[in-house]
Protein backbone atom coordinates (compact mmCIF):
# COMPACT_ATOMS: atom_id res chain seq x y z
CA UNK A 1 0.00 0.00 0.00
CA UNK A 2 2.88 2.39 1.07
CA UNK A 3 4.47 1.60 -2.74
CA UNK A 4 0.90 2.96 -4.31
CA UNK A 5 0.77 5.81 -2.35
CA UNK A 6 4.33 7.06 -3.03
CA UNK A 7 3.92 6.10 -6.38
CA UNK A 8 0.98 8.21 -6.84
CA UNK A 9 2.66 11.36 -5.15
CA UNK A 10 5.15 10.61 -7.88
CA UNK A 11 3.12 10.53 -11.06
CA UNK A 12 1.03 13.94 -9.37
CA UNK A 13 4.41 15.65 -9.03
CA UNK A 14 5.40 14.68 -12.74
CA UNK A 15 2.08 15.77 -13.42
CA UNK A 16 2.14 19.45 -11.60
CA UNK A 17 6.07 19.47 -12.81
CA UNK A 18 4.29 19.51 -16.49
CA UNK A 19 2.05 22.05 -16.18
CA UNK A 20 4.09 24.02 -14.36
CA UNK A 21 7.01 24.03 -17.07
CA UNK A 22 4.38 24.56 -19.49
CA UNK A 23 2.47 27.40 -18.03
CA UNK A 24 6.34 29.31 -17.83
CA UNK A 25 6.92 28.49 -21.35
CA UNK A 26 3.97 30.48 -22.55
CA UNK A 27 4.49 32.64 -20.21
CA UNK A 28 7.73 33.37 -20.94
CA UNK A 29 6.43 33.43 -25.23
CA UNK A 30 3.73 36.04 -24.49
CA UNK A 31 5.60 38.06 -22.74
CA UNK A 32 8.02 37.97 -25.72
CA UNK A 33 5.77 38.73 -28.31
CA UNK A 34 5.20 35.10 -29.38
CA UNK A 35 0.72 35.58 -27.93
CA UNK A 36 -1.01 32.33 -29.27
CA UNK A 37 2.18 30.74 -30.55
CA UNK A 38 3.28 27.00 -28.64
CA UNK A 39 7.10 25.97 -28.62
CA UNK A 40 6.92 24.13 -32.07
CA UNK A 41 5.79 27.83 -33.56
CA UNK A 42 8.70 29.55 -32.32
CA UNK A 43 11.19 26.82 -33.60
CA UNK A 44 10.24 26.34 -36.44
CA UNK A 45 9.72 30.17 -37.05
CA UNK A 46 13.80 30.48 -35.63
CA UNK A 47 14.25 28.07 -38.44
CA UNK A 48 12.89 29.95 -41.23
CA UNK A 49 14.49 33.15 -39.76
CA UNK A 50 17.50 31.29 -39.59
CA UNK A 51 17.03 30.34 -43.61
CA UNK A 52 16.46 33.77 -44.69
CA UNK A 53 18.84 35.88 -42.44
CA UNK A 54 22.27 35.98 -43.71
CA UNK A 55 25.03 35.30 -41.59
CA UNK A 56 26.41 38.32 -39.94
CA UNK A 57 30.10 39.68 -40.53
CA UNK A 58 32.21 41.83 -38.09
CA UNK A 59 33.73 44.64 -41.08
CA UNK A 60 37.23 46.25 -40.05
CA UNK A 61 37.42 47.61 -43.30
CA UNK A 62 37.59 50.98 -41.75
CA UNK A 63 40.29 49.97 -39.14
CA UNK A 64 42.44 48.21 -41.59
CA UNK A 65 41.94 49.30 -45.31
CA UNK A 66 44.06 52.94 -44.54
CA UNK A 67 46.92 50.57 -43.18
CA UNK A 68 46.84 48.07 -45.89
CA UNK A 69 46.81 50.98 -48.64
CA UNK A 70 49.96 52.09 -46.96
CA UNK A 71 51.67 49.03 -46.47
CA UNK A 72 50.78 47.48 -50.47
CA UNK A 73 49.58 50.69 -52.70
CA UNK A 74 49.51 48.77 -55.55
CA UNK A 75 47.60 45.83 -54.16
CA UNK A 76 43.63 46.38 -54.97
CA UNK A 77 41.31 45.44 -52.23
CA UNK A 78 38.42 45.12 -54.19
CA UNK A 79 40.44 42.67 -56.70
CA UNK A 80 41.17 40.70 -53.60
CA UNK A 81 37.78 40.43 -52.14
CA UNK A 82 36.39 39.33 -55.82
CA UNK A 83 38.97 36.52 -56.05
CA UNK A 84 37.95 35.33 -52.73
CA UNK A 85 34.41 35.57 -53.80
CA UNK A 86 35.76 33.49 -57.08
CA UNK A 87 37.56 30.95 -55.07
CA UNK A 88 34.64 30.28 -52.78
CA UNK A 89 32.53 29.45 -55.90
CA UNK A 90 35.18 27.07 -57.50
CA UNK A 91 35.35 25.38 -54.37
CA UNK A 92 31.77 24.64 -53.45
CA UNK A 93 31.83 23.68 -57.54
CA UNK A 94 34.41 21.23 -57.19
CA UNK A 95 32.50 20.01 -54.01
CA UNK A 96 29.03 19.60 -55.61
CA UNK A 97 31.18 17.50 -58.59
CA UNK A 98 33.53 15.69 -56.03
CA UNK A 99 36.14 16.71 -57.59
CA UNK A 100 38.63 19.25 -56.48
CA UNK A 101 41.29 18.10 -59.38
CA UNK A 102 40.89 22.08 -60.30
CA UNK A 103 41.85 23.65 -57.12
CA UNK A 104 45.33 23.96 -54.97
CA UNK A 105 46.92 24.02 -52.01
CA UNK A 106 44.26 24.92 -48.48
CA UNK A 107 41.50 25.19 -51.04
CA UNK A 108 41.90 22.15 -52.19
CA UNK A 109 41.87 20.58 -48.76
CA UNK A 110 39.08 22.72 -47.38
CA UNK A 111 36.88 20.59 -50.52
CA UNK A 112 38.42 17.19 -50.26
CA UNK A 113 37.48 17.36 -46.25
CA UNK A 114 33.84 18.40 -47.53
CA UNK A 115 33.62 15.75 -50.30
CA UNK A 116 34.36 13.21 -48.00
CA UNK A 117 31.79 14.06 -45.60
CA UNK A 118 29.33 13.71 -48.97
CA UNK A 119 31.10 10.33 -50.07
CA UNK A 120 28.14 8.73 -51.69
CA UNK A 121 25.58 10.86 -50.97
CA UNK A 122 23.79 12.99 -54.36
CA UNK A 123 24.14 16.83 -53.17
CA UNK A 124 24.18 19.84 -54.72
CA UNK A 125 24.43 23.66 -54.09
CA UNK A 126 21.68 25.41 -56.56
CA UNK A 127 21.62 29.45 -57.18
CA UNK A 128 25.44 30.30 -54.55
CA UNK A 129 24.68 34.19 -54.12
CA UNK A 130 27.79 36.02 -52.06
CA UNK A 131 26.08 38.88 -49.97
CA UNK A 132 29.49 40.52 -48.96
CA UNK A 133 33.03 39.95 -48.64
CA UNK A 134 35.11 42.43 -45.65
CA UNK A 135 38.26 42.45 -44.24
CA UNK A 136 38.37 40.45 -41.11
CA UNK A 137 42.14 41.15 -39.82
CA UNK A 138 44.96 42.26 -41.04
CA UNK A 139 48.79 42.07 -39.55
CA UNK A 140 52.24 41.80 -40.55
CA UNK A 141 55.25 40.01 -38.75
CA UNK A 142 57.90 38.49 -39.75
CA UNK A 143 58.31 39.37 -43.34
CA UNK A 144 54.90 38.77 -43.83
CA UNK A 145 51.43 40.46 -44.49
CA UNK A 146 48.16 38.08 -43.72
CA UNK A 147 44.75 39.51 -44.70
CA UNK A 148 41.58 37.44 -43.49
CA UNK A 149 38.51 38.10 -45.30
CA UNK A 150 35.37 36.98 -44.35
CA UNK A 151 32.45 36.07 -46.81
CA UNK A 152 28.68 35.91 -46.09
CA UNK A 153 26.65 33.93 -48.97
CA UNK A 154 23.65 31.44 -49.11
CA UNK A 155 22.83 28.76 -51.68
CA UNK A 156 19.49 26.16 -51.35
CA UNK A 157 21.19 22.88 -50.51
CA UNK A 158 19.44 20.30 -52.12
CA UNK A 159 20.24 15.85 -51.73
CA UNK A 160 17.21 12.99 -52.14
CA UNK A 161 14.97 15.56 -53.28
CA UNK A 162 14.92 18.11 -50.22
CA UNK A 163 15.72 21.36 -51.01
CA UNK A 164 16.80 23.59 -48.47
CA UNK A 165 17.79 27.32 -48.59
CA UNK A 166 20.75 27.86 -46.43
CA UNK A 167 23.16 30.66 -44.62
CA UNK A 168 26.45 30.38 -44.72
CA UNK A 169 30.00 32.24 -44.28
CA UNK A 170 33.63 31.30 -44.73
CA UNK A 171 36.89 33.25 -43.78
CA UNK A 172 39.62 32.97 -46.23
CA UNK A 173 43.43 33.97 -45.41
CA UNK A 174 45.68 35.44 -47.97
CA UNK A 175 49.16 35.80 -46.97
CA UNK A 176 52.01 38.45 -49.09
CA UNK A 177 55.60 37.89 -48.32
CA UNK A 178 57.01 41.39 -48.80
CA UNK A 179 60.69 40.72 -46.65
CA UNK A 180 61.99 37.83 -47.74
CA UNK A 181 64.79 37.83 -45.42
CA UNK A 182 62.65 38.20 -42.30
CA UNK A 183 60.90 35.29 -42.92
CA UNK A 184 61.99 31.61 -41.33
CA UNK A 185 63.49 29.58 -44.28
CA UNK A 186 60.82 26.43 -43.98
CA UNK A 187 57.74 27.96 -45.13
CA UNK A 188 55.69 24.64 -44.99
CA UNK A 189 52.86 26.57 -43.07
CA UNK A 190 52.59 29.54 -45.22
CA UNK A 191 50.78 27.40 -47.67
CA UNK A 192 52.56 28.81 -50.56
CA UNK A 193 52.50 26.86 -54.00
CA UNK A 194 53.15 26.57 -57.38
CA UNK A 195 51.60 29.12 -59.56
CA UNK A 196 52.09 26.28 -62.29
CA UNK A 197 51.64 22.84 -61.23
CA UNK A 198 50.57 23.68 -57.59
CA UNK A 199 53.13 21.38 -55.65
CA UNK A 200 54.08 23.17 -51.93
CA UNK A 201 56.91 25.70 -52.30
CA UNK A 202 58.93 24.62 -49.45
CA UNK A 203 61.95 26.94 -48.65
CA UNK A 204 62.83 30.74 -49.95
CA UNK A 205 66.13 28.89 -51.72
CA UNK A 206 64.12 27.16 -54.68
CA UNK A 207 64.32 29.45 -57.35
CA UNK A 208 62.47 27.23 -59.27
CA UNK A 209 59.94 24.65 -58.32
CA UNK A 210 61.13 21.06 -57.84
CA UNK A 211 58.34 19.45 -59.65
CA UNK A 212 57.64 20.88 -63.23
CA UNK A 213 60.32 23.64 -63.19
CA UNK A 214 58.68 26.95 -63.43
CA UNK A 215 60.43 30.05 -61.77
CA UNK A 216 58.72 30.62 -58.68
CA UNK A 217 60.83 32.92 -56.63
CA UNK A 218 59.02 36.19 -58.64
CA UNK A 219 56.23 34.88 -57.50
CA UNK A 220 56.41 34.52 -53.77
CA UNK A 221 57.02 38.05 -53.58
CA UNK A 222 54.67 39.59 -55.79
CA UNK A 223 51.08 38.55 -54.94
CA UNK A 224 49.09 37.63 -51.97
CA UNK A 225 47.94 33.94 -52.23
CA UNK A 226 45.04 31.92 -50.32
CA UNK A 227 46.71 30.37 -46.65
CA UNK A 228 43.73 28.77 -45.31
CA UNK A 229 39.92 28.50 -45.59
CA UNK A 230 37.50 27.92 -42.76
CA UNK A 231 33.66 27.86 -42.13
CA UNK A 232 32.83 29.25 -38.90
Amino acid sequence: MAVLIGVLIFIGFCVFVYFFIRHKIRKTLNRAGFQGMNLMDVIEEARLEDQEVPKSLSSMDRIYLENIRKDFPDISIEELKRNAESNLLDTYRAIEKKDSSSLKGKLKSFADKMISEYQGRDISFDEFHIHNTVISKYQKEGGVATITLASSFQYYFTEKGKRVKTQDRVREEYIYVYDMSKVDSNLKNLGIHCPNCGAPITTLGEKSCQYCGSTTIAFIGRIFTCNDIVRY
